[in-house]
């Protein structure tokens, strides 16, 4: 990189963190690492921390920190260790994609079943009691 440009880059001050929850993403991980509800971190942030936060907002913080590829004041890999997935929630890869949508288009097409009825223009519509082996539809 150029070294002005550097220089400019390094002379532009950082912008304060948008979420007031940023400072304490530690403390919401390890209370969830402890298996508290959201509902219990907002308790425990207006009782110690004198900060009044919903519950849902907790939520939607770990929820955007969790993300893969986000980068706000942590790193991808601390965010994923931080806040991890739950162990039920697995999401396919594109293998697995790849595999049902193979195994899709490798099925044979179910045979049409025989009509019940028989329909001709200028006769009544009749019930078709045995299956015709010789006829082709």
């Amino acid at each position: 990189m150029d070294p002005n440009i550097s220089k400019l880059l390094d002379e532009i001050p950082e912008k304060s963190p948008r979420s007031k929850l940023e400072v304490h993403a530690d403390v919401i991980a390890a209370l969830r690492q402890k298996r508290r509800t959201y509902r219990e971190i907002a308790e425990f942030f207006r009782e110690h921390l004198a900060i009044t936060v919903a519950p849902s907002t907790i939520h939607d913080f770990v929820r955007v920190r969790r993300r893969r590829g986000k980068r706000n004041a942590v790193t991808s890999s601390e965010s994923n260790r931080m806040f991890p997935r739950p162990a039920t929630a697995t999401l396919p890869t594109d293998d697995d994609a790849q595999r049902k949508i193979a195994a899709v288009k490798r099925r044979t097409p179910a045979k049409q079943p025989r009509p019940l009825f028989t329909y001709e223009e200028d006769e009544p519509l009749t019930l078709r009691r045995k299956p015709d082996s010789d006829k082709v539809d």
